[in-house]
């Protein structure tokens, strides 16, 4: 017995020492991302200077796992959903965090003597840690970009209605907005002038910013360009229409609140109450913890009430 913890101190020490190395620079791919730049001629540009979108993308420090990477689609969206939160981290630092969460519940089990269905579902609640963070950070960053984008987008229409280009509104934009739409706007401007097509330049806006409104606007822009017409005030009703939304969001709002008080009286409940007749009385609900059926009328009890959490989520969830 005494062998077990000492070969999982072993394994984890190993574990920690590979992810040191994984998440450590390598020498070569700097080598070969400065190669490339210089071979743009960008020798002119401070390090700091260069624009994200010119940098060698890659997935992760270490050649072999950048590799593999590359061609797992797993790998390729969570890649997206990082540049979306803003995250200064590559894929393989996150699946190696990811791994060690994981790694980390059933060490934990056996040094606290947990069971193994016990420790594994620890495992996997810490491997949810890194990708909950990464979904937060991204709404939140898509939340904030959406309350000043209509802002944006009266500035743009203004600015070509007084005589500036399409370029020169962009880059007012990103000079006079707050981030995160200043950055986005400034990488767009960026992108163009050094020749990416402006069709690419706004796709990838679309892609870093993972809204219905966002995507209007470009495809507006898109449009015009083919068709013609007058941009500025198209932009503007394009503004008009996205601060209705929010008006009718926070209509929605108010009136699913009722709905959404009584979902979460429902959902903690019986929780509570569980939890308050454990404290005044431990032996009546003790049952429920020792024999078997009452751990499967646990579990039966928390799949329903997740179902009807969801159910009560979907309901009072309305798209506009």
């Amino acid at each position: 017995m005494i062998g077990i913890p000492i070969l999982v101190f072993v394994l984890t020490l190993v574990a920690v020492l590979a992810g040191y190395y994984l998440i450590g620079p390598a020498r070569a791919e700097k080598a070969e991302v400065k190669k490339r730049l210089s071979l743009l001629e960008l020798r002119t540009l401070h390090t700091s200077e260069i624009p994200e979108y010119l940098k060698t993308e890659l997935m992760s420090d270490v050649p072999s796992l950048n590799r593999i990477l590359s061609h797992i689609n797993l790998a390729v969206r969570i890649d997206k959903r990082l540049k979306q939160a803003d995250l200064e981290i590559n894929v393989g630092t996150f699946v190696l965090l990811s791994a060690v969460l994981l790694v980390a519940g059933p060490v934990a089990g056996m040094f606290l003597h947990w069971p193994f269905l016990v420790s594994s579902v620890v495992g996997l609640l810490l491997s949810c840690i890194p990708n909950i963070v990464v979904n937060f950070k991204r709404r939140l960053r898509v939340k904030t970009f959406l309350s000043h984008f209509p802002d944006a987008l009266e500035m743009f229409a203004r600015s070509l209605r007084a005589g500036h280009s399409f370029t020169g509104a962009i880059q007012l934009v990103a000079q006079e907005m707050p981030s995160p739409i200043g950055p986005e706007f400034q990488k767009v401007f960026d992108e163009q002038n050094l020749g990416i097509p402006l069709r690419q330049a706004l796709i990838g806006l679309t892609e870093r910013i993972d809204s219905l409104d966002v995507k209007f606007f470009v495809t507006a822009i898109l449009i015009q360009r083919e068709t013609g017409g007058n941009l500025a005030e198209i932009i503007d009703k394009i503004s008009h229409v996205i601060r209705e939304r929010f008006r009718i969001q926070g209509q929605l709002k108010i009136f699913t609140a009722q709905a959404r008080l009584t979902g979460g009286i429902l959902a903690f409940l019986p929780i509570a109450v569980g939890l308050l007749i454990g404290m005044l009385n431990p032996q009546y609900i003790r049952p429920l913890w020792v024999e078997g059926t009452g751990r499967i009328l646990i579990c039966i009890a928390a799949v329903m009430q997740i179902t009807g959490m969801l159910v009560i989520r979907k309901i009072i969830r309305i798209k506009i």
